[in-house]
Formats: structure tokens, C-alpha cells, sequence
């Protein structure tokens, strides 16, 4: 499987806020778990452009993009998309794994607008968020297709347990739990996947991380 992370560093001022948002460790609110997580993001190369505000990096992060008002390449249900999900790991189609999961112009148009990385107190850049779901979701397929890759994979036991988050006209489910079993192999249980986003039903996921 391949995805695209491109980035570039501008780190300045930026750089030194989310230090100090993360120095005090006695009491951690969210926008301090967030700070520490642009933090490891920037040094491990995310991107951050500390100068420009949200709308104005949004902006940027859409030119070229083609404006987008549906998911496409998305799947009728939750249990269908799962289904999908499943034979595609049987069948190392990594062309339908990386269609299974919401694209650019999805994420910068109908995803990250609403979605409270984009509010204070985050206000997380879009194109920092956008390079750290690529990098997640390639770990976590390939971790599955290396398994799994070959067989005739079977998908049951889907539980999401966690209230569904709306964001918008955005459902979220984080944390879904499935089993999965092929002949000849170990079936493996848990959080095997990464949120579940439903549009308009219309199911797509966010991203693929998962762990074995």
C-alpha cells in the first residue's frame, strides 16, 4: 500500500507554544493533550504553519481541490462498508482500501470544517491532521494485508459501542470493535479499524489505524 505524506516544516512560534502548552503535565486538559500531540506531530516532520490563521491555511489547503458536496467510492451501511473493508484485506486490494477511506478534497470540504480540530482551543492546521491520518492509515492496513493477505476473510461481531458524534450533518463512530477470521489462521478481535464517518448515508472511513 502506498500513501502520500507529503510536508514541510515551519516550525517558529508555533513550536515554542505547544512547549510550553505541554510543560505543566500536573492537570492535562484536552487543549494540552492536543498540544502535546502537535508537538510530537512537528517532530517527527508533520507540517505546521504557525503564521497564518485557520481560514486562511484552510484556504490554501483546498486550492486545486475540486469542490466536493458527497463521498464518493462510499459504502451503503456501516455493516457493508465493513464487509467491503474485509474483502479487500483477503484480496491485498489496496486500491479499494485507499477508496474505502475518505480522500483530500472529502476531508478539506466536507470533513474538517466541522470538526472540532478546527475550533479553539485546537485549532489544529488542516494539512498537519491530513498527513497524520495518511500516516496512520497506511500502519494500520498493512499491518492487516500482511496478516491476512491471500485468504478468504470474514468480518462479524461489528460493535460500536461509543456514542456515535455528530459534527455538522458528520456521524462519527470511533472505536468500533470486529472480529476477524480466515481458514488456516488466527481470527483476531478489537479495534481493528479507525472512525466510521456517515454522510447523507453514505459511510466512508475516516482513516484505517487499527492494532493487532
Amino acid at each position: 500500500m502506498s500513501l502520500l505524506f507529503t510536508s514541510r516544516r515551519h516550525l517558529g512560534a508555533l513550536l515554542l507554544a505547544v512547549m510550553a502548552a505541554c510543560a505543566d503535565k500536573s492537570a492535562p486538559s484536552p487543549a494540552d493533550e492536543q498540544a502535546q500531540h502537535v508537538a510530537e506531530v512537528v517532530a517527527a516532520g508533520g507540517v505546521v504553519d504557525s503564521i497564518l490563521p485557520i481560514a486562511e491555511q484552510l484556504r490554501r489547503f483546498r486550492d486545486a481541490l475540486p469542490p466536493t458536496d458527497t463521498l464518493l467510492h462510499a459504502s451503503p451501511s456501516r455493516d457493508a462498508l465493513v464487509e467491503r473493508w474485509a474483502r479487500a484485506i483477503g484480496g491485498n486490494d489496496t486500491t479499494d482500501l485507499n477508496a474505502m477511506i475518505m480522500d483530500r478534497a472529502e476531508f478539506a470540504w466536507l470533513y474538517y470544517p466541522d470538526s472540532p480540530m478546527s475550533q479553539p482551543p485546537y485549532e489544529a492546521p488542516p494539512a498537519l491532521l491530513w498527513g497524520q491520518l495518511l500516516a496512520s492509515s497506511n500502519k494500520g492496513a498493512t499491518q492487516l494485508v500482511n496478516r491476512f493477505g491471500g485468504s478468504a476473510v470474514t468480518a462479524t461481531r461489528l460493535r460500536c459501542v461509543t456514542p456515535p458524534d455528530t459534527q455538522g450533518v458528520n456521524v462519527l463512530r470511533s472505536k468500533c470493535e470486529v472480529r476477524l477470521s480466515a481458514p488456516g489462521k488466527p481470527s483476531v478481535e478489537g479495534v481493528l479499524f479507525g472512525t466510521i464517518l456517515e454522510r447523507a448515508g453514505r459511510f466512508k472511513f475516516v482513516g484505517l489505524s487499527g492494532g493487532l
